[in-house]
């Protein structure tokens, strides 16, 4: 028998019970009813499910892209637009990235040296993110990638450089069409010799399953907690935290929502003189995004419709509105607001004013763009169907 026994099924069960408990605590509502309580315990068994396949299951070995953020495991935040992916690499290894490019608006994959449980450390700038249409793309829309610290000898095609400690990629695949677009197929693999995990490995990394689920869930309640302090409350004010964290060419502004049933927010904003992709979404005060399947939570290019000055404005509110840019905060007493100008030319600063519900068609312009009920349900029935249309897992 092994000097060192490896954790049983009920040590490891054990080790999660306290954690619902713990989150409870930390995010700090009062008395929170039996509804409030099941919503925390069901984003708990996300962030488990999250724990699972992109830590747990990770081998550098033989790496593979895992399901990160989505609607299921409703962490960090999620951009609607975005396929968010991870696979953990180790440092010194040499990985080839291939697959189909797709058509959708981009796909980048980021360097990261931190973990997700852990979080950025030092003041040292991040790795870089890598473009894909970047690379060399086939007519069939077939690339092929080599990251590795060395450029290996003789090699000439694609390669990008792989730094120092760098231990996690995250790739983001966003779409502005959900319906029409093509996701891209993306496959890694280790080019050089390395042994696969151990179970000792694996019983390691799921020891770690309720520290993972306590931080990363605590993490996103404290990022709330920022937002609404640090940046104000129906407000958006331009974030230097994600500036730092996000991708490195795209910029975001935050803040926190507070309005009663019978009030509204209008953001109003120019849009960029240029610009790849923008949106905005909103989420809970636990950072989860409020669900962008069933609900109008987040708007795109694609998704919304543009005021006569070419300007973008959009109505925050729990009860329909009845115009068609209507971001749909749910019952959230309060949350977040998100929007990100991505590889933009300048970066216009947003205006969000609290309005009377029923005077939200006063102070917009003439001309704004309205739906009926059964103009919103057809809206629904229409989003619910592309999200499902996306490749998630």
């Amino acid at each position: 028998m092994s000097a060192n026994p490896l954790p049983q099924w009920a040590e490891q069960i054990r080790a999660l019970e306290p954690v619902g408990d713990k989150l409870l605590a930390a995010w700090g509502r009062d008395n929170p009813d039996e509804s409030e309580r099941q919503e925390m315990f069901k984003l708990a068994f996300s962030a488990l499910a999250n724990g699972y396949l992109c830590h747990a299951d990770m081998d550098p070995a033989r790496p593979l892209w895992a399901p990160c953020w989505n609607r299921a495991m409703n962490l960090a935040g999620p951009a609607p637009d975005y396929v968010y992916m991870t696979s953990e690499i180790d440092p010194a290894g040499v990985y080839r990235i291939s697959g189909l490019r797709g058509t959708t608006c981009f796909i980048e994959i980021s360097q990261s040296r931190w973990e997700m449980i852990g979080g950025a450390t030092g003041k040292e700038a991040p790795p870089p993110s890598h473009n894909l249409d970047d690379l060399k793309i086939g007519p069939d829309g077939y690339f092929s990638v080599i990251l590795s610290a060395e450029k290996p000898a003789g090699y000439d095609g694609d390669w990008w450089q792989l730094h120092p400690g760098v231990i996690r990629l995250l790739m983001r695949k966003c779409s502005v069409d959900w319906r029409n677009e093509v996701d891209a197929k993306v496959a890694i693999e280790r080019l050089d010799d390395a042994e696969p995990m151990t179970k000792e490995d694996f019983a390691r990394r799921f020891a770690n399953m309720a520290d993972w689920v306590e931080k990363v869930i605590a993490f996103d309640v404290n990022l709330a907690r920022h937002y609404r302090k640090d940046h104000g409350i129906n407000v958006l004010t331009r974030s230097k935290l994600m500036d730092v964290s996000g991708l490195q060419r795209q910029v975001y502004y935050d803040g926190a929502y507070e309005i009663d049933d019978d009030e509204a927010l209008i953001v109003e904003t120019a849009l960029p003189r240029q610009v790849r992709y923008w949106s905005i979404l909103v989420a809970d005060d636990r950072f989860s995004t409020v669900d962008w399947v069933n609900r109008q939570s987040s708007l795109n290019a694609a998704q919304c419709k543009l005021d006569a000055d070419s300007k973008f404005r959009a109505v925050i509110s729990r009860r329909d509105p009845g115009v068609h840019n209507w971001l749909d905060k749910a019952h959230n007493p309060w949350g977040i607001i998100q929007l990100r100008w991505n590889l933009a030319s300048d970066a216009p600063d947003p205006v969000v004013t609290k309005v009377p519900l029923a005077d939200v068609l006063k102070h917009m312009p003439a001309g704004t763009a309205v739906v009926t009920p059964e103009e919103r349900k057809a809206q629904l029935r229409a989003r619910r169907e592309a999200a499902q249309f996306r490749q998630l897992w």
